[in-house]
């Protein structure tokens, strides 16, 4: 809960920032979806003779209009939101850094140096990209979701919708069980570059002490092991990535190869025409991004959790 509150403090300073980007997001998710539909109607207007060439560049025109769009709503999105992530991790850098100026030196007798420069470092990078890119990836993984599903539903089949849908919820219940598993390894990560960096600042500090007392063999062993176990830990991390990943492109994938033969058959059938079925498999490639966004989020909210929780320590 301290966590929480920490960064919620910072958070509402920009509380504007973060209304106008998710705005300037919501506008972006919306027009996106159109896109599949106006598909759809030129593939049916050619295939059916119901369109003619004026027709067709009216459609083509309306999607150039939505590709403007996007454009325009990408950049507000990146600069209010990721400007607001930068600017609240200069302005907690900057209250930390204050804090510590503070503090009396018996408290840096207690502390390593080296723990403290990870802390300015790694751990407000990760908190900068849980309030700023989490922040889109959540958004994604929900409201974008529902208004492509929503788009499924309505516009193509509902029966469709459902089949292809069903392996994408293997996701979901997948990534809660990965964010449990994933933030303390995150924090042993945190902690063996903080003895890492804190170890080579020693070093530096009494170069000429291990000079004098022909210590270099045994500094330069102390090192190995250093990097020997942050790269376990970083390890530990990969492995559980080198697994999800791949999970993640195969149920997609699986999602897919349901929807060409359910969604084939159903338009040989004539169940449903062939520009639905096209504009189907769009969608379908539309609701990849969100699937990936969700376990993006919860990957950098444990993260962030972690961090904040290093420097709520402070």
């Amino acid at each position: 809960m301290k966590e929480l509150k920490l960064a919620w403090r910072y958070v509402r300073r920009h509380w504007w920032q973060y209304i106008l980007g998710i705005l300037a997001l919501f506008i972006v998710d919306e027009v996106n979806t159109y896109v599949p539909r106006f598909t759809g109607e030129i593939t049916n207007g050619l295939d059916q003779h119901t369109l003619d060439m004026g027709g067709v560049m009216g459609l083509v025109w309306k999607i150039v209009l939505i590709g403007v769009i996007i454009a325009v709503g990408r950049f507000a999105w990146r600069f209010f939101l990721f400007g607001s992530a930068r600017s609240i991790e200069k302005e907690l850098r900057s209250d930390l850094f204050a804090h510590l100026s503070s503090l009396s030196p018996h408290y840096y007798n207690e502390h390593k140096t080296g723990d403290l420069m990870t802390r300015f470092t790694s751990d407000l990078n990760a908190i900068r990209m849980a309030i700023g890119p989490a922040v889109i990836c959540v958004f994604d993984a929900s409201v974008m979701t529902i208004m492509v599903i929503f788009q499924m539903m309505y516009y193509v089949s509902v029966k469709l919708t459902l089949i292809a849908v069903i392996p994408m919820l293997f996701i979901l219940f997948g990534e809660i069980y990965y964010g449990k598993i994933i933030r303390p390894r995150f924090t042993a990560r945190q902690e063996a570059v903080s003895d890492l960096t804190d170890y080579v600042q020693e070093s530096f500090s009494g170069i000429r002490v291990i000079k004098a007392f022909v210590r270099e063999k045994a500094q330069r062993y102390h090192f190995l092991k250093e990097n020997e176990n942050t790269m376990e830990k970083n390890l530990s991390i990969a492995k559980i990535q080198s697994i999800v990943i791949p999970l993640l492109d195969v149920i997609i994938g699986l999602s897919s190869l349901l929807t060409l033969i359910y969604g084939g058959y159903l338009a040989l059938i004539g169940d449903i025409t062939l520009g639905r079925f096209v504009a189907f498999n769009q969608y379908i490639n539309m609701l990849v991004w969100p699937m990936l966004a969700c376990g993006d989020s919860v990957n950098m909210f444990s993260q962030g959790a972690a961090s904040i929780r290093r420097i709520q320590e402070i």
